[in-house]
């Protein structure tokens, strides 16, 4: 409820009315219950398979009443219609609401210890079989405590003020609600969730918030079924990074899977939703003369993917760029190369029957847009935690300045990272790697671009013109051997390596 004192926005000129709008949109296949019963009170027909439906809250200063209008497919309804439908809405389990930062389950003891009981959702059936055992269960109790009742009665009839006394057994179940204690098996031992640690309590629960939203939407019968939306504060409280990462993904899956809507707020980049990265909203508040002031919506849309990664890592947005296919990558297993050529290069022992081991099919191969990137080490982190393993490789005339920066990382040489090249002169990159004959040739034929590299003007043209050139012989070439490829069996069979243990 909206209490105009507490809620109205203290920074901005006293409008007289606080005025708040949800727009949601319902589906005939996951609201069928509240679209029809919308359609019966307001003698309306949905537009189509789906219809947005507006609910307009106005509180004014000088009242205490919150008045409330409703437009259902963009036609206003009447002021009764609209109150309807408002408690309809409040009544529903449209909403579950989880804040990570409170808890509101009810405690109990158990055996002298402090035990929780969580709220879950019971179907109209599987309310109507408790009742059942709880009547059971109330006939039992009742002669039980008979015996009880009658010893007590006759201590007390010692008393002058006289007393009956009446055993009450357990309250009944709420309606659709019930208690439930959880313990969490794992390999070894069974333990329960309030015992465990914060982050996994906080994890489990907002699993469960899920899972019930999903059970609304299948076990309920087509006059109740309605599809909740699950609102989720900081989800990533209590979790270190990794595990705000893994978790961030699993809540974008079961989005997916049980198609209930989930929004998340949250002041972590790796929550953040790396595989749909338009999907993020930022918020902002606009600062005027050292006054903080209104909050707006940033653009998070195509090129501006980035924001809310750059807003809450700190850093410039451009720097993300480079990282788009990163995000983008559908797999979890990433090889990092340097550059478009060197994606290549790995892309040949991936796709071509060559004489040597070939790269496993299931590495996603991803440039990161030259040594510089690496420097980065604030972003360099970041990613390496969205994913389950990542494995790096850079020239060797690069390894002076980026061996340093990524063993601070925690990072080893050979485990997560390879400089590429054979170490003599002018081969210290991937190239050095080629056979003989391929860089003889390339060479061989272009003399002028050879000539350009002693060249201060004009150097870097003609390096990435070779480059280029190296790569199309070899991509040319299909009659190799295995002693011509060993610089290159080397380097594929460390990184199957490595991927086959993560």
């Amino acid at each position: 409820m909206l209490d105009y004192k507490d809620d109205v926005t203290q920074w901005a000129q006293p409008a007289g009315v606080i005025e708040v709008t949800y727009r949601m949109e319902l589906s005939a296949d996951a609201d069928p219950a509240l679209i029809s019963f919308i359609e019966r009170i307001a003698n309306t027909k949905a537009p189509g398979p789906a219809v947005c439906l507006d609910v307009q809250y106005q509180l004014a200063s000088s009242s205490d009443d919150l008045k409330v209008s409703v437009s259902f497919g963009e036609q206003p309804l009447g002021s009764q219609e609209s109150k309807d439908i408002d408690k309809k809405i409040r009544e529903s389990n449209l909403l579950f609401l989880y804040n990570s930062t409170t808890h509101d389950e009810s405690v109990y003891y158990s055996a002298g210890r402090r035990r929780r009981f969580y709220d879950f959702v019971m179907s109209h059936q599987e309310e109507k079989d408790l009742e059942e055992a709880a009547r059971s269960v109330d006939k039992k109790l009742r002669r039980i405590a008979k015996q009880h009742t009658q010893g007590l009665n006759a201590i007390l009839g010692r008393l002058v003020e006289r007393f009956d006394v009446e055993f009450s057994p357990p309250g009944k179940f709420s309606p659709r609600h019930a208690g439930i204690g959880i313990n969490l098996r794992d390999k070894y031992v069974e333990v329960p969730l309030s015992d465990w640690g914060s982050g996994t309590q906080n994890r489990t629960q907002i699993l469960m918030s899920i899972l019930q939203a999903n059970r609304i939407k299948t076990t309920y019968s087509l006059e109740d079924k309605i599809t909740p939306i699950v609102v989720i504060e900081e989800p990533e409280s209590f979790l270190h990074p990794s595990a705000q990462s893994e978790f961030g993904r699993i809540l974008g899956t079961l989005a997916a899977e049980f198609g209930v809507q989930i929004v998340a707020t949250t002041h972590s980049p790796y929550m953040l939703n790396r595989e749909d990265p338009g999907s993020n909203i930022l918020l902002c508040r606009e600062s005027k003369r050292g006054k903080q002031n209104e909050t707006r919506l940033v653009d998070t849309s195509g090129a501006s993917w980035m924001a809310p990664f750059a807003e809450h890592l700190g850093i410039n947005p451009t720097e993300f760029v480079t990282w788009q296919p990163f995000f983008s990558g559908g797999k979890k297993r990433v090889l990092l190369v340097e550059g478009e050529i060197d994606k290549q290069y790995f892309e040949q022992f991936q796709q071509r029957q060559l004489p040597i081991e070939g790269l496993s099919k299931d590495i996603e191969i991803v440039p990161y847009g030259g040594k510089d990137t690496l420097k980065n080490t604030l972003l360099l982190r970041f990613v390496l935690s969205a994913f389950d393993r990542v494995f790096i490789t850079y020239d060797l005339d690069a390894d002076a300045d980026l061996k340093k920066s990524l063993s601070g990382l925690g990072l080893k040489q050979n485990e997560d990272f390879l400089p590429l090249g054979d170490g003599a002169d002018g081969k210290d990159c991937i190239e050095g790697l080629l056979p003989h004959r391929i860089l003889s040739a390339v060479c061989g034929r272009e003399t002028d671009l050879v000539m350009k590299l002693s060249s201060s003007k004009g150097r870097k043209e003609a390096k990435q013109g070779l480059k280029n050139l190296y790569l199309e012989e070899f991509k040319g070439c299909g009659d190799y051997t295995k002693d011509e490829l060993r610089g290159f069996e080397k380097v594929i069979k460390l990184v199957n390596k490595v991927f086959a243990k993560a």
